[in-house]
């Protein structure tokens, strides 16, 4: 069922730099999914009547209004400490539409037995997030990506406040959070007038579970108030992260063979959408095929020794690679350690890029260590 046609116009001017004026018209499922226009950008003065009519229009990126992610950071703050503080093992904190510019709390939703549905997970230490998250992210919207998944579908942004690589900086999550929901307000921006891309609500989650198996049981097991049909699991990951997920050592202490504790996640039908890099000869990756390569070796029973089982590959889905070559968080704390805020426009998403240069996150290392 869906709602009537909402008409919103909300218009602000800023001199340096555009931080909000939006102007939307949108028609939103019960599931929160846009099936309008949204329109964001500076000094906007749209008729809607002109809209109905055949013309070009020009989409140009622009920041969301910081004001209301200042606004934002003591809140989840604060919400993080009472997950932190909770004994909890997933959470979802906030939830942004795409007809809202302002992030909502979570809603629970009410169940559908009939539509298990597909939850989309993009997790991330977002130190800061990149173009190449955002990549990750729009090739899943895209409808001829989406035409093979249930219609109830949702994308999950989600930070782990313990990483299995990575030494946890407590003082510095509320940061990263904030930076996750002003990335997904760019996400929707970047597709609202795409023909080719259908928008979703996106929530921003935390876990405690280092490992994407545990990810997984947590929401399984403490998402139901949000995903209440236990939707199949795609996580939307690269390369790298595949050969981090098929990587014995993390596993070989608490199970025997180490693959074993695979097991649960391929069970339940979840699945791994992987975007391969650029090749590069010289790359700790190589080639394509090389990458391809890897994925051949689990099909062909190369990592059964280990645990591993032939038809886990066919849950294992290999996306082409796309433009996004040299693209790291590494890179853009260096660069905005130099005040180079070109570099970071290029490498970020433009509210990312705005927060990360009014925020002053990285400004102590210049060797661009995590200092947020």
């Amino acid at each position: 069922m869906t709602s009537l046609p909402r008409c919103d116009k909300n218009m602000t001017e800023q001199d340096d730099p555009p931080t909000g004026g939006f102007a939307k018209l949108s028609i939103q499922d019960e599931d929160g999914n846009d099936r309008g226009i949204f329109f964001h950008g500076q000094n906007l003065d749209i008729n809607f009547n002109a809209i109905l009519k055949p013309r070009n229009v020009t989409m140009t990126e622009t920041i969301p209004d910081m004001s209301i992610y200042r606004q934002l950071l003591p809140e989840l703050a604060s919400s993080l400490k009472t997950f932190q503080n909770s004994g909890s093992k997933f959470k979802v904190l906030k939830t942004v539409l795409p007809s809202s510019a302002t992030p909502q709390d979570p809603r629970p939703i009410p169940a559908k037995p009939e539509e298990q549905g597909t939850l989309f997970i993009l997790d991330s230490s977002v130190n800061p997030p990149s173009i190449a998250h955002r990549t990750l992210a729009q090739k899943v919207l895209e409808k001829s990506s989406l035409e093979h998944h249930p219609a109830r579908r949702r994308l999950l942004l989600l930070f782990a406040v313990m990483n299995a690589d990575k030494a946890p900086s407590p003082a510095s999550f509320e940061h990263r959070l904030t930076m996750m929901t002003i990335f997904a307000r760019d996400l929707l921006d970047s597709v609202s007038s795409s023909m080719n891309h259908i928008a979703m609500p996106v929530d921003i989650g935390v876990t405690t579970q280092p490992f994407y198996t545990d990810k997984s049981a947590a929401i399984e097991t403490e998402g139901r108030e949000w995903y209440p049909e236990g939707p199949k699991h795609i996580h939307l990951i690269g390369f790298d992260t595949l050969t981090r997920f098929f990587g014995a050592k993390y596993y070989r202490e608490k199970f025997d063979p180490p693959f074993s504790a695979l097991d649960p996640y391929f069970d339940h039908g979840h699945k791994l959408r992987v975007t391969l890099r650029p090749g590069d000869v010289a790359g700790e990756y190589g080639r394509v095929e090389k990458q391809k390569a890897f994925h051949e070796n689990l099909a062909n029973g190369g990592m059964e020794a280990e645990g591993g089982k032939r038809e886990w590959a066919k849950q294992v889905e290999l996306v082409e690679p796309v433009g996004d070559e040299g693209v790291s968080s590494t890179k853009i704390r260096k660069a905005a350690n130099a005040e180079d805020w070109k570099e970071v426009r290029r490498l970020c998403t433009p509210g990312v890029a705005e927060w990360v240069k009014t925020e002053g996150f990285y400004k102590e290392d210049s060797r661009g260590a995590k200092m947020a």
